[in-house]
Protein backbone atom coordinates (compact mmCIF):
# COMPACT_ATOMS: atom_id res chain seq x y z
CA UNK A 1 0.00 0.00 0.00
CA UNK A 2 2.87 2.32 0.47
CA UNK A 3 4.77 1.61 -2.58
CA UNK A 4 1.46 2.59 -4.63
CA UNK A 5 1.08 5.66 -2.10
CA UNK A 6 4.70 6.68 -3.51
CA UNK A 7 3.68 6.14 -7.04
CA UNK A 8 0.75 8.20 -6.86
CA UNK A 9 2.62 11.30 -5.18
CA UNK A 10 5.39 10.86 -8.09
CA UNK A 11 2.98 11.00 -10.80
CA UNK A 12 0.69 14.07 -9.32
CA UNK A 13 4.30 15.65 -9.58
CA UNK A 14 4.60 14.92 -12.82
CA UNK A 15 1.72 15.55 -13.90
CA UNK A 16 1.88 18.86 -12.01
CA UNK A 17 5.81 19.50 -13.66
CA UNK A 18 4.06 18.89 -17.27
CA UNK A 19 1.64 21.69 -16.60
CA UNK A 20 4.04 24.21 -15.29
CA UNK A 21 5.87 23.81 -18.53
CA UNK A 22 3.41 24.40 -20.46
CA UNK A 23 3.03 27.69 -19.57
CA UNK A 24 4.33 30.70 -21.53
CA UNK A 25 8.03 30.98 -21.37
CA UNK A 26 7.81 34.49 -19.85
CA UNK A 27 5.78 32.90 -16.75
CA UNK A 28 7.77 32.70 -13.74
CA UNK A 29 6.59 29.37 -12.84
CA UNK A 30 7.94 28.45 -16.28
CA UNK A 31 11.50 28.86 -15.46
CA UNK A 32 11.17 27.43 -11.97
CA UNK A 33 9.45 24.28 -13.25
CA UNK A 34 12.26 24.38 -16.17
CA UNK A 35 14.88 24.21 -13.52
CA UNK A 36 12.81 21.54 -11.80
CA UNK A 37 12.83 19.17 -14.80
CA UNK A 38 16.57 19.57 -15.10
CA UNK A 39 17.67 18.80 -11.60
CA UNK A 40 14.80 15.51 -12.35
CA UNK A 41 16.70 14.55 -15.52
CA UNK A 42 20.05 14.86 -13.67
CA UNK A 43 18.86 12.22 -11.26
CA UNK A 44 17.40 9.96 -13.84
CA UNK A 45 20.64 9.70 -15.52
CA UNK A 46 22.69 9.54 -12.41
CA UNK A 47 20.15 6.48 -11.32
CA UNK A 48 20.84 4.91 -14.56
CA UNK A 49 24.77 4.53 -14.14
CA UNK A 50 24.25 3.72 -10.40
CA UNK A 51 21.63 0.90 -12.05
CA UNK A 52 24.54 -0.83 -14.82
CA UNK A 53 26.69 -0.46 -11.79
CA UNK A 54 24.71 -2.79 -9.59
CA UNK A 55 23.77 -5.22 -12.64
CA UNK A 56 27.46 -5.12 -13.48
CA UNK A 57 28.91 -6.48 -9.76
CA UNK A 58 25.81 -8.63 -9.04
CA UNK A 59 26.73 -10.44 -12.37
CA UNK A 60 30.52 -11.08 -11.31
CA UNK A 61 31.44 -14.07 -9.55
CA UNK A 62 30.94 -13.88 -5.53
CA UNK A 63 32.71 -15.50 -3.26
CA UNK A 64 31.24 -18.14 -1.21
CA UNK A 65 28.79 -18.98 -4.28
CA UNK A 66 30.83 -19.07 -7.35
CA UNK A 67 34.49 -19.04 -6.39
CA UNK A 68 35.69 -20.81 -3.15
CA UNK A 69 38.79 -19.47 -0.85
CA UNK A 70 42.12 -22.04 -2.36
CA UNK A 71 39.56 -23.57 -4.71
CA UNK A 72 37.68 -25.71 -1.74
CA UNK A 73 34.12 -25.69 -0.90
CA UNK A 74 33.56 -24.94 2.82
CA UNK A 75 29.51 -25.23 2.72
CA UNK A 76 29.85 -28.83 2.57
CA UNK A 77 32.58 -28.50 5.84
CA UNK A 78 30.62 -30.06 9.06
CA UNK A 79 31.81 -27.08 11.58
CA UNK A 80 31.88 -29.66 14.28
CA UNK A 81 33.78 -31.86 12.18
CA UNK A 82 36.94 -33.15 14.22
CA UNK A 83 40.04 -32.14 12.50
CA UNK A 84 42.66 -33.45 14.38
CA UNK A 85 43.56 -36.78 13.13
CA UNK A 86 42.50 -39.53 15.72
CA UNK A 87 45.92 -41.34 17.19
CA UNK A 88 45.68 -44.81 18.94
CA UNK A 89 48.19 -44.19 21.86
CA UNK A 90 49.08 -47.67 22.62
CA UNK A 91 49.81 -48.49 18.54
CA UNK A 92 52.21 -45.20 18.41
CA UNK A 93 53.95 -47.18 22.12
CA UNK A 94 54.56 -50.20 20.80
CA UNK A 95 56.09 -48.87 17.24
CA UNK A 96 57.84 -46.92 18.90
CA UNK A 97 59.31 -49.43 21.01
CA UNK A 98 59.95 -51.76 18.32
CA UNK A 99 62.56 -49.38 16.96
CA UNK A 100 64.55 -49.79 20.26
CA UNK A 101 64.32 -53.60 21.07
CA UNK A 102 67.68 -55.19 19.78
CA UNK A 103 66.08 -58.23 19.48
CA UNK A 104 64.09 -56.85 16.82
CA UNK A 105 64.40 -56.84 13.31
CA UNK A 106 65.88 -52.91 12.21
CA UNK A 107 63.79 -51.20 10.33
CA UNK A 108 63.57 -50.53 7.33
CA UNK A 109 65.40 -47.33 6.04
CA UNK A 110 65.95 -48.72 2.57
CA UNK A 111 63.89 -45.70 0.88
CA UNK A 112 65.03 -42.90 2.96
CA UNK A 113 66.44 -39.72 1.83
CA UNK A 114 70.05 -39.47 1.42
CA UNK A 115 71.88 -36.32 -0.28
CA UNK A 116 74.56 -37.25 -3.04
CA UNK A 117 77.81 -37.62 -1.66
CA UNK A 118 80.13 -35.18 -3.15
CA UNK A 119 83.53 -35.33 -3.77
CA UNK A 120 84.75 -32.19 -1.68
CA UNK A 121 88.48 -30.97 -0.63
CA UNK A 122 88.46 -31.88 2.84
CA UNK A 123 89.76 -29.90 5.79
CA UNK A 124 92.20 -32.31 7.17
CA UNK A 125 93.93 -32.84 3.22
CA UNK A 126 94.08 -28.82 2.97
CA UNK A 127 95.97 -28.61 6.70
CA UNK A 128 98.60 -31.00 5.54
CA UNK A 129 99.70 -29.57 2.15
CA UNK A 130 99.85 -25.91 3.23
CA UNK A 131 102.59 -27.68 6.46
CA UNK A 132 104.14 -29.89 3.37
CA UNK A 133 103.70 -26.14 0.76
CA UNK A 134 105.67 -23.86 3.94
CA UNK A 135 108.28 -26.65 4.18
CA UNK A 136 109.61 -26.60 1.02
CA UNK A 137 109.03 -22.74 0.76
CA UNK A 138 109.77 -20.81 4.09
CA UNK A 139 109.20 -17.34 2.71
CA UNK A 140 105.33 -18.62 2.27
CA UNK A 141 103.32 -18.33 -0.34
CA UNK A 142 99.64 -16.96 -1.21
CA UNK A 143 96.48 -18.67 -0.24
CA UNK A 144 96.01 -19.41 -4.44
CA UNK A 145 99.44 -21.45 -4.20
CA UNK A 146 98.16 -23.68 -1.39
CA UNK A 147 95.28 -24.70 -3.25
CA UNK A 148 95.39 -28.61 -4.73
CA UNK A 149 97.12 -29.50 -8.14
CA UNK A 150 93.36 -30.16 -9.43
CA UNK A 151 92.20 -26.67 -8.45
CA UNK A 152 92.90 -24.54 -11.02
CA UNK A 153 92.09 -27.24 -13.96
CA UNK A 154 89.40 -25.65 -16.26
CA UNK A 155 87.13 -29.07 -16.44
CA UNK A 156 86.90 -29.06 -12.83
CA UNK A 157 83.47 -28.26 -11.55
CA UNK A 158 83.16 -24.72 -9.66
CA UNK A 159 81.55 -26.49 -6.59
CA UNK A 160 84.98 -28.50 -6.37
CA UNK A 161 86.94 -25.10 -6.67
CA UNK A 162 84.91 -23.07 -4.34
CA UNK A 163 85.33 -25.89 -1.77
CA UNK A 164 88.73 -26.31 -2.94
CA UNK A 165 89.02 -22.21 -1.53
CA UNK A 166 87.33 -22.88 0.90
CA UNK A 167 88.75 -25.78 3.01
CA UNK A 168 92.49 -24.00 2.47
CA UNK A 169 90.99 -20.52 3.49
CA UNK A 170 89.65 -22.38 6.93
CA UNK A 171 92.63 -24.74 7.15
CA UNK A 172 94.60 -21.77 7.13
CA UNK A 173 92.87 -19.89 9.99
CA UNK A 174 92.89 -22.94 11.84
CA UNK A 175 96.77 -23.46 11.71
CA UNK A 176 96.91 -19.14 12.47
CA UNK A 177 94.89 -20.00 15.52
CA UNK A 178 96.98 -22.63 16.69
CA UNK A 179 99.95 -20.34 16.26
CA UNK A 180 101.83 -22.60 13.82
CA UNK A 181 101.69 -19.84 10.50
CA UNK A 182 101.29 -16.19 10.04
CA UNK A 183 98.65 -14.58 7.70
CA UNK A 184 99.21 -11.10 6.22
CA UNK A 185 96.82 -9.16 4.13
CA UNK A 186 97.67 -5.64 2.76
CA UNK A 187 94.05 -4.42 2.32
CA UNK A 188 90.58 -6.05 2.57
CA UNK A 189 90.28 -7.27 -1.21
CA UNK A 190 94.36 -8.46 -1.12
CA UNK A 191 95.93 -11.21 -1.78
CA UNK A 192 95.85 -13.78 1.37
CA UNK A 193 100.02 -14.31 2.63
CA UNK A 194 100.45 -17.60 4.16
CA UNK A 195 103.83 -17.98 5.73
CA UNK A 196 105.42 -19.79 8.35
CA UNK A 197 105.13 -18.96 12.05
CA UNK A 198 109.03 -18.29 13.69
CA UNK A 199 110.07 -20.94 15.93
CA UNK A 200 110.75 -18.20 19.02
CA UNK A 201 108.05 -15.48 18.54
CA UNK A 202 109.59 -12.20 19.61
CA UNK A 203 108.06 -11.74 23.56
Amino acid sequence: MGQKGDWLVMASWLVQLRSRLLLPADAPVHQEAKDAADRLRKRLSGLAVIQALAAWLDGRQQLGRDVFVRGRHFENVDPAMETEPEIDVIEFLWASMALFDDGGPAPDVSDAYRPRARALYPVPEARARILQRLAETPDGLSLEHLLPDDATVDGLSALRKRGAWASTLIASLELAKQGDVNLAQADPFATVHVSPAPADPPA
